[in-house]
């Protein structure tokens, strides 16, 4: 049997307020069964739906946005509380952030220290950045989420933030110099580490930093402090500069005026290199004069000339400078091998 309750009854049953249940039934919310007189008459059912639309609004979503995920297909019970779990231990790391921040304030004051500039910024950044974390959650899956999410709480790992620093140091010297070049090797390591999965290395993903433009203003304001926009502009010319050899001036800058597309252009052009050599690598068993091997020939060539631009002269410097990787300098070579 399904109890039913009125109004009082049901407020006292959930812990609410009369006056809130009205609220709710003005709003569309909740909108329980009414008898021949009038008057409402709440269920089982409507506990449930009283659950999420408190547990909704105290994680922080308008009375309205609520109102819309209510009306959305019903999910099993199990999997709404995992959701809330979820969001609510999002909440409490946030907030236990902001509790140290502040009771290390506490702390200055009792030990007779006072409260300067340093810590005040600290609790309002421990604050106001709690927003700005959850704003970035949308360029990753959960399971991403949960990799990155510490890049964006405590920002890059003490190895990143010394190759911003040393990088910073750099910015007027020759790209081509030794230690240009050192930096690259490094760049590379800390990048091909992190996207192993190492828990030492924090580190953004491509789609985030395609989408810097649209970032919170915290995050813009760490990235320039750290001189990301200009470190990466030097990682990529430093990157570039063993390359250069294998060209002459006209046809390397217009190379370089082919690289200057969108970022997305770009980072789709290496995602399709990158499985092109993976396919090569499992089809290495295969006859050359195949239609396995040949595929792969016509995808490697279409690459080629899309990268090129298709221009002739370019496509056979690449080519040729392909050719003689045996001896390009072997901080190049590892990069290379690395990324494919």
């Amino acid at each position: 049997m399904n109890p039913r309750y009125n109004i009082r009854k049901f407020a006292e049953l959930a812990g609410v307020t009369v006056k809130a249940l009205h609220h709710y039934d003005r709003l569309g919310l909740l909108k329980p069964a009414r008898t021949h007189s009038g008057y409402r008459v709440y269920c089982e059912r409507d506990l449930e739906i009283l659950e999420q639309i408190v547990a909704l609004k105290f994680l922080g979503l308008p009375l309205k946005e609520i109102g819309a995920v209510l009306k959305r297909p019903a999910m099993k019970s199990q999997h709404t509380f995992q959701m809330q779990r979820r969001a609510l231990e999002d909440r409490q790391e946030q907030l236990g952030r902001a509790i140290r921040a502040i009771q290390a304030a506490e702390e200055a004051i009792a030990s007779g220290r006072s409260t300067d500039h340093a810590l005040l910024k600290s609790i309002i950044e421990a604050i106001d950045m709690q927003d700005d974390i959850s704003a970035m959650k949308k360029y990753y899956s959960k399971e991403s989420w949960e990799q990155h999410r510490r890049y964006y709480e405590d920002g890059p790992s003490a190895e990143w933030r010394a190759l911003y620093a040393d990088a910073r140091k750099m910015l007027n010297e020759d790209p081509a110099c030794a230690e240009a070049q050192a930096l690259v090797y490094r760049w590379y390591d800390l990048s091909r580490r992190a996207h192993s999965g190492d828990p030492d290395v924090q580190t953004d993903s491509i789609a985030a930093w395609m989408d810097r433009a649209n970032w919170p203003d915290a995050m813009k304001q760490r990235a320039a402090e750290l001189g990301m926009e200009e470190v990466l502009e030097f990682i990529k010319r430093a990157e570039m500069a063993p390359r250069k050899a294998c060209f002459d001036e006209p046809t390397w800058t217009k190379l370089m005026e082919l690289r200057n597309g969108p970022d997305s252009e770009r980072a789709q052009q290496l995602r399709d290199r990158v499985q092109l050599f993976r396919d090569l690598e499992a089809a290495l068993g295969e006859n050359p004069a195949g239609p396995v091997a040949q595929e792969l020939v016509r995808r490697r060539n279409s690459q080629l000339e899309t990268i090129c631009g298709g221009d002739p002269q370019i496509i056979d410097l690449m080519n040729k400078g392909w050719a003689q990787r045996r001896n390009w300098p072997e901080s190049m070579r590892w990069r290379i091998e690395d990324i494919h």
